[in-house]
């Protein structure tokens, strides 16, 4: 089994500075606020409704890049450096980011609207993680892998299944149905760009031919 830490440390450079921006963000904003007792960076680069609405549209594209719950950012880490790496034979580090971020304002707009007045930060990359997971199933569902626990299952049947854990863990653990709500519409947005890229090849009337890479999980 593949070393997982040389699998990220070799990622094409894009995607690893994607994922490190993610993964030093908690420890971060923690030292920081150990040092100072609040967090600039959060107070900056999260999705407060209230300023978002005022034109501080950063917000919309750098509030999922960082975590301030060690929770949801341990789960979603991990589920970024599998999907990142199963995922990157099959996009450029260019690709990668545009699919996140549209992914993440995608999650946003809930957000945006259900707490329109709220003046506090909101940060978290559960819209991008269910997103990766429906582009993973868009390139490789009819793969079989191995789950811990469920045995031989298609890689759709594991979308799935990931999908609802995470839709359960960020309901009870992570902020309710609001912030479950922003992790299927990311999830949503991820689904609408892959199909809209689809019938882009199709209509130029390109030959789409499977990838012959398989990509394998085991769990």
């Amino acid at each position: 089994m593949n070393n997982p830490i040389k699998s990220i440390l070799a990622l094409p450079k894009g995607m690893l500075i994607f994922f490190s921006i993610y993964a030093i963000s908690f420890p971060l904003l923690y030292i920081e606020a150990k040092l100072t007792g609040q967090s600039r960076v959060l107070q900056w680069l999260g999705l407060n409704p209230s300023l978002v609405w005022k034109g501080e549209l950063w917000r919309l594209l750098t509030f999922d890049l960082i975590s301030s719950s060690v929770l949801g950012w341990a789960i979603n880490l991990f589920w970024l450096a599998t999907l990142i790496n199963l995922l990157r034979n099959d996009w450029t580090s260019v690709r990668l980011w545009i699919f996140c971020l549209l992914s993440g304002i995608g999650g946003a707009l809930p957000l945006l609207f259900i707490f329109r007045q709220a003046d506090f930060p909101i940060v978290g990359a559960g819209a991008i993680v269910c997103a990766l997971l429906l582009a993973w199933d868009h390139f490789y569902h009819r793969e079989r892998i191995i789950m811990l626990g469920l045995g031989e299952v298609s890689v759709r049947q594991a979308v799935l299944f990931i999908i609802a854990l995470n839709a359960v863990i960020t309901y009870f653990g992570c902020g309710g149905w609001q912030f479950t709500l922003s992790m299927f519409c990311g999830g949503l947005t991820g689904w609408l760009i892959l199909l809209i890229g689809q019938k882009h090849v199709m209509s130029r009337g390109s030959q789409i031919v499977e990838s012959q890479r398989v990509a394998r999980l085991e769990l």
